[in-house]
């Protein structure tokens, strides 16, 4: 994840917070520790956090670790919380977590884990391990396996019966993903703690040489580096450090010239991230978040706090109620009393359709940028921060937006979006079968919109895609990021896109289409055109989509979605539904596609 420069300074600054009370409460029990990991090589190399990281990690041995268990809880300032398993049974983690309450910092595998997950620093222990090497194997996969059983009693991070890898516990197969679900069968938490607390503990009786957190095999220091600590500029403080810190960065990382090429610059990605005060820039102080609501009294106080729970505060929110018959204009209005501080206000209007409720708001905007969000759709914390950074890397553009993921009844499946950030033709990837933008996704230049016309009032299917070409034959530049941080919720209750009625519009998808045009962006409008006429089809159209097929007959990348047009369009009209919904089920299996 690459942070917004405005939200890695504040996050920056809560961790040397939390840090300088770790360190305050160490140093008043007497208690050693060291700094390690990417701690260490921020240390080294920039005398503080690394400019990219997230958090902050220290060492203790392992008596020094139980000693600080026992000891720090009687000396943390209240703003803090210490959250071992012995202090918070709920947590997934065998380490210790020092936490900011107030804030929050939640990565996506540990959403709705019910724990503290405000920001924090590790504290992790260390132990002993055999000088022989088989008798380290061995035990490294003892320990493997206990951490693995001890996190699944929490949460079930791997490929097998259940949720994706994370991308830190390594992936496992049928064999091993079966002995941890019986072992955790079987075993309570506290007794698999207890047996994971026997294998990394099992050597420090010995004279062995070398320290290590046993299931990471390159994070091993020497007993004297620790038994000789040097001290090292860290920010604002001095902290302490092993011996030889160079020596140790290159038992860890091997080349550690090699861990700075922008590849290797990783942190966590949060999917959830607040401070403890209302956090803005000046990037996001140009954007108003436009929300069309009708009806949608199940979604939209979802919707609505994950727009209050943005990292960086966007400058206001708009929401028209389109004239919605049920409970949804009075959800939103307990919630902007909820919320004064999040300049959120409701506007109301006759029901007249997606288009005219986004229109009303972008005229009634004060800001340079819109941000479309559907009432159905949520964002994930960093949304705002996201586009503020891609302001500042990418300044002349009049369209971002990001990646997102499908929810399909609380399945959450990757959207097939561009592979790389960056300025994008939004035709070609299209074509390709990838999603460059949707409504949800979107940030548009308030100007660009008004200058091509804003959406077409009474369209509606295809009113977004009627824009994006609208931009793109005006000359918009498009701009991606591969950050999934807007969830699509694929089976919302009154989807604009399922729902078919008569159009009464002047503006069409067949009149966006040039003879002597781009062919690239001939071929979208021909890809909207038929997916549009399809629907219609489906719902009774068949003229309308009898005229698509004449009028997109020249496409040739479409062909196959021609096909399905035809096929449709022959059918009795009884049998249109049944065949439309037996298609769709199937492209979703196969593709996930189709939303």
């Amino acid at each position: 994840m690459k942070y917004n420069s405005d939200i890695l300074r504040q996050l920056h600054v809560e961790l040397y917070d939390i840090l300088r009370e770790v360190v305050r409460v160490a140093e008043l029990c007497d208690i050693p520790y060291f700094i390690q990991g990417g701690t260490a090589m921020g240390a080294h190399f920039f005398e503080g956090i690394v400019p990219w990281d997230d958090d902050i990690d220290l060492g203790m041995t392992r008596e020094n670790y139980e000693r600080f268990l026992r000891e720090a809880p009687k000396h943390l300032h209240p703003d803090y919380i210490l959250q071992e398993f012995t202090t918070d049974p709920n947590t997934p983690f065998y380490f210790t977590k020092i936490r900011k309450r107030g804030t929050r910092f939640v990565e996506s595998e540990w959403v709705g884990l019910d724990i503290e997950q405000g920001i924090y620093i590790d504290i992790f222990p260390y132990d002993l391990i055999p000088d022989n090497a088989a008798k380290e194997r061995r035990q490294r996969l003892r320990v493997k396996f206990w951490v693995n059983c001890f996190t699944a009693k929490s949460v079930w991070l791997w490929r097998w019966w259940g949720k994706a890898n994370n991308g830190v516990v390594l992936p496992k197969g049928f064999l091993s993903c079966l002995a941890i679900r019986l072992t955790c069968l079987v075993m309570s938490k506290r007794r698999i703690y207890r047996r994971l607390h026997r294998e990394l503990t099992r050597y420090n009786h010995t004279d062995a040489t070398r320290y290590n957190i046993v299931r990471m095999p390159k994070d091993m220091i020497p007993r004297t580096a620790i038994d000789n600590p040097e001290r090292r500029r860290f920010g604002d403080m001095m902290v302490w450090a092993p011996s030889s810190l160079e020596q140790y960065l290159r038992n860890h990382y091997g080349d550690i010239s090699k861990w700075l090429p922008e590849e290797k610059q990783l942190n966590h990605a949060p999917e959830q991230l607040m401070f403890s005060e209302r956090l803005t820039s000046a990037e996001a102080q140009r954007i108003t978040i436009v929300i069309p609501l009708y009806n949608k009294e199940r979604e939209v106080e979802r919707c609505l706090r994950s727009v209050v729970e943005q990292s960086l505060a966007p400058h206001e929110v708009i929401i028209v109620d389109d004239g919605s018959t049920d409970s949804s204009a009075a959800i939103v209005e307990r919630f902007i009393a909820d919320h004064p501080e999040a300049n959120m206000r409701l506007v109301r209007q006759d029901n007249s359709g997606v288009s005219a409720a986004r229109n009303r708001a972008i005229g009634e905007a004060t800001t340079e940028y819109i941000a479309l969000l559907d009432a159905d759709d949520y964002y994930l914390s960093g949304y705002i921060a996201e586009i503020a950074r891609l302001m500042e890397y990418y300044p002349d553009v009049e369209c971002y937006s990001t990646a997102f993921s499908i929810v399909n009844n609380k399945r959450l499946i990757a959207a097939p979006t561009p592979t790389t950030e960056g300025i994008i033709n939004p035709a070609e990837e299209a074509l390709q079968g990838r999603y460059p933008i949707i409504p949800s996704t979107a940030t548009l230049r308030r100007e660009a919109v008004l200058r091509a016309g804003g959406f077409p009032d009474g369209m509606r299917i295809g009113e977004d895609q009627w824009l994006w070409i609208r931009l793109i034959g005006q000359g918009s530049k498009f701009c991606f990021s591969t950050m999934p941080l807007v969830r699509y919720a694929r089976t919302a209750s009154n989807r604009s896109a399922k729902i078919y009625r008569p159009e009464r519009c002047a503006e069409s998808i067949a009149a966006l289409y040039t003879k002597d045009g781009d062919p690239t962006l001939n071929e979208y409008i021909a890809r909207v055109g038929i997916g549009k006429a399809i629907t219609q089809s489906v719902h009774g159209g068949t003229e309308d989509a009898q005229r698509a097929i004449e009028t997109f007959g020249y496409s040739r990348h479409n062909s196959r979605q021609l096909r399905r047009l035809r096929v449709t369009n022959s059918l009795p009209r009884a049998l249109r539904p049944l065949f439309d919904s037996l298609y769709r089920s199937m492209a979703w299996m196969l593709r996930r596609r189709g939303m």
